[in-house]
């Protein structure tokens, strides 16, 4: 690998966010002469990157002259690999062995997302390099002293600015004799065209105390001084990002900009907003982004400063181990038979929760036997309750789920390790390799009929299940991403166990459709019309048709699925709940 070309964004904040992918080819390819396409504003960024040897700026130009100048720069090169963040049609006018377009995902945290570009599990943390030049010169603006709390009180636009008031009133409470960082200095950064809107706050700061970097430092600078800081707070920025990336513990203000995509990346980073959440704000009839007025005031300094402190007790030395504590879930009706199993091949966990629901066997025994940690047992009619309970239960800072019937394999034990100890808070995918009897099928599940992956390892506070009879809904944290190895699982014994647990599930919905008013709304015509397409996506679009048999069961009673339960919740009597 010798030529490499990696096309990224204009803003900051992004080029910064794609450098954890940067770094890693970097890393994977060390003799590799990387070529970076970016925006002006972003290229000095890149300039002590480690395997980058030429930075092409993409000055924007009218009717999309930008890409035809960077077309022209980069077409007399053989590349080995072009890499374009941007989805653009370049790689495909370009000599090169491998392409790799990065599709648009909103459902990611734009760490996740990016590394999906080269398929990387799990996404490699965005990561700066400063070189000699810029940390000697940050050790004359940022001397060693008193601690140092970075401050980043401006933004690229006025909606995703906190009020400047706010900003001075936070800085006197961290530095004070009970903050976080008692007698601190203050180092504030920003751009040069930003200046105006800090002096409110640049004023309010004594000048003994006061490290004054906006519009003072190149991008290179900022990053050598931020890595002298103690602290960061600020405003969704590319500074917050540079913060994050340096590995300062960053906590970031939202507002108008979703903290689940934009979040500050990394065990170190953390996010809060106001009573309004993303959707809220942006829905808004009055909502202009090009106004001047903030959309932050909800967001008062009292929570702000809680979440800071907050941060920096989870983030301190004496105030978390060096690996992040996992707990697992496993929630049970009577399932004597298969806890054993289940809960031993959960030995790499800090903390086993199990939650006996009804049980009748000697579960308890058997969870007893097998070592878990936590036992609580209790009635729960509803699914989401049960699981929430667990949830509550669980001390660790992540948590995994898992189910009597699954088995997971001690590489994703470590896989979960590794993952953890880099990522924030969120959740991540975990696929199933799903077995009935002996037989594994992996293709077609989808639907009611079982899945093929689900949302099993999150950060404590990032999951909640709903009240519904089957399938319960989620409210989730963002999704950073997908891990690799699968968790076996021995969803059915064989056919006629399936079918039994089609006719419990299809009971259950029924009992939903009751209850909710849905059945009135729905019609047996609309179900009917239902069975080809969710047999088609069960059998074609999920590849049903590679597991023979048991992958067209499966198509049929994914499409079969809606009219039965329609057909039980208007025919029969009697809620059918579990």
């Amino acid at each position: 690998m010798k030529h490499i070309l990696f096309v990224t964004y204009n803003r900051i904040g992004d080029a910064v966010l794609s450098s954890g992918v940067l770094s890693w080819l970097a890393d994977r390819y060390p003799q590799a002469q990387i070529t970076v396409a970016c925006g002006p504003a972003a290229a000095t960024l890149f300039r002590d990157q480690p395997g980058v040897t030429r930075i092409i700026e993409m000055q924007k130009q009218k009717r999309a002259g930008h890409w035809v100048s960077l077309w022209r720069q980069t077409v007399g090169t053989r590349w080995d690999m072009v890499i374009d963040l941007r989805a653009s049609l370049l790689a495909y006018t370009l000599r090169a062995k491998a392409r790799h377009v990065l599709r648009q995902d909103t459902r990611l945290h734009r760490v996740p997302h990016i590394a999906t570009v080269l398929g990387l599990t799990p996404a490699p943390a965005p990561r700066l390099a400063t070189g000699e030049e810029a940390r000697v010169r940050a050790a004359k603006l940022v001397p060693p002293g008193p601690p140092v709390l970075a401050v980043g009180p401006t933004a690229n636009w006025a909606g995703k600015a906190w009020p400047a008031d706010r900003f001075s009133a936070l800085i006197e409470r961290l530095i004070a004799p009970d903050g976080i960082l008692p007698g601190a200095r203050v180092m504030l950064i920003g751009a040069a065209a930003e200046r105006e809107a800090a002096l409110p706050v640049i004023d309010s700061i004594p000048s003994e105390r006061l490290i004054d970097l906006v519009g003072r430092t190149d991008l290179p600078l900022t990053a050598a001084c931020l890595e002298r800081a103690d602290f960061y707070v600020g405003n969704d920025s590319g500074p917050m990002h540079m913060a994050a990336a340096v590995g300062l513990p960053t906590l970031g203000l939202f507002g108008p900009s979703p903290e689940n995509r934009y979040g500050p990346w990394g065990p170190k980073g953390a996010s809060v907003r106001g009573p309004r959440s993303f959707e809220e704000i942006i829905s808004d009839p009055a909502y202009d982004y090009r106004s001047p007025k903030s959309e932050m005031t909800g967001l008062s300094v009292d929570e702000a400063v809680q979440a800071a402190r907050a941060l920096h007790a989870k983030t301190t030395t004496t105030g978390i181990p060096s690996f992040p504590r996992l707990s697992t879930l496993t929630v049970a009706h009577n399932e004597e038979h298969n806890l054993a199993g289940c809960l031993a091949a959960l030995s790499f966990a800090d903390e086993r929760v199990v939650v006996l629901d009804r049980c009748t066997d000697k579960s308890r025994d058997v969870a007893l036997a097998a070592g878990a940690d936590k036992i609580i047992e209790g009635a729960w009619p509803i699914e989401g309750d049960r699981r929430n309970a667990g949830i509550d239960a669980c001390t660790g800072d992540w948590i995994l789920e898992v189910d009597a019937d699954e088995r997971v394999p001690a590489d994703l034990g470590r896989e979960i390790s590794a993952v953890t100890l880099t990522s924030p808070p969120g959740h991540y995918l975990v696929q199933f390799d799903n077995y009935v009897g002996k037989t594994r099928v992996r293709y077609g599940w989808g639907a009611y009929i079982g899945a093929s992956a689900a949302p099993r390892l999150f950060a404590r506070g990032t999951k909640k299940w709903g009240r519904q009879r089957v399938h319960p809904s989620l409210e989730m944290g963002p999704r950073l991403g997908m891990l690799d190895t699968r968790i076996d699982h021995l969803v059915d014994d064989n056919i006629s166990d399936m079918l039994a647990r089609f006719d419990r599930y299809t009971t259950a919905n029924a009992a939903d459709l009751r209850h909710s008013g849905k059945a009135e709304a729905e019609t047996l015509r609309r179900n009917i019309r239902r069975i080809p397409s969710r047999f088609y996506k069960a059998y074609v679009r999920r590849k049903g048709y590679r597991e023979g048999g048991y992958g067209f069961l499966v198509a049929v009673l994914a499409g079969l699925y809606p009219v039965v339960s329609y057909l039980k919740a208007t025919l029969e009597k009697g809620d059918g709940g579990s």
